[in-house]
């Protein structure tokens, strides 16, 4: 009798284990959340009266003013219309991307500024900013100034000659009401439409100059002067 086959036994398995991977990025570590922005915290230094026949008025708590801000944007986010400030010039900068950094997409906001002789000045702008190098038809946008130094008597300019660009954007600009009204930093060079070259910054206007010219966008001072600023058609802002 012949003695059995020895009983062969299966090659061991060459099969590994295979890790599952994802195609739709899930169960990734997701990036986290960019910073919660960071408002200045500013008082309004003007009375709330001057927002009286906008949608920005509302009950707002009595605080104390502070006026050692040369350049402030005031804009509203919430729903009780308290108003807080997002940029503020000798903190975030001087430059047209400084205050577009801070302000765009913000919504409606009252910008305030004060000359180096302690001349207050500023305007509402319903629309805000978004640098879209373009302007915007609005009779809801007005200048204003302090008369004679005082802190409650505020003289309103509304916009005149109808509602026709009222209010301009430049990405390489700051604060602009009409062509002539109130130009704050305006672009040093020409802006064509929405196109830029390579450094879009290059030309940007620098908010520590001031211009202005009334009559032909914005109301003439009562006192007839053609400059928001008075005598002068030129302006240089406070650093303090």
């Amino acid at each position: 009798m012949a003695p059995s086959p020895p009983t062969r036994r299966p090659p061991p398995s060459t099969a590994r284990f295979v890790t599952p991977r994802s195609l739709f990025n899930w169960g990734r570590t997701a990036s986290p959340p960019p910073p919660e922005f960071q408002y200045h915290d500013v008082p309004p230094p003007f009375p709330m009266s001057l927002l009286s026949n906008t949608h920005l008025k509302g009950t707002q708590k009595k605080t104390p003013i502070n006026h050692s801000n040369p350049l402030l944007l005031l804009d509203d986010q919430s729903i009780s219309r308290e108003l807080r400030c997002c940029y503020k010039a000798t903190v975030d900068g001087f430059t047209a991307t400084d205050f577009h950094r801070r302000c765009d997409f913000k919504g409606p906001c009252v910008i305030i500024a004060s000359t180096t002789t302690a001349l207050k000045f500023g305007g509402f702008s319903p629309e805000g900013y978004r640098s879209t190098d373009d302007y915007y038809d609005t009779l809801d946008a007005f200048l204003f100034y302090w008369s004679d130094f005082s802190d409650d008597q505020v003289v309103i300019l509304p916009k005149v000659g109808g509602s026709g660009a009222a209010l301009f954007d430049y990405a390489r600009g700051g604060p602009q009401f009409g062509a002539d009204g109130l130009l704050i930093g305006p672009p040093m060079t020409a802006v064509m439409g929405v196109f830029t070259g390579p450094d879009s910054s290059a030309g940007e206007g620098d908010l520590r100059r001031a211009r202005s010219r009334l009559g032909l966008s914005y109301a003439r001072r009562p006192d007839g002067k053609e400059s928001l600023f008075g005598d002068e058609g030129k302006v240089e802002l406070d650093e303090e």
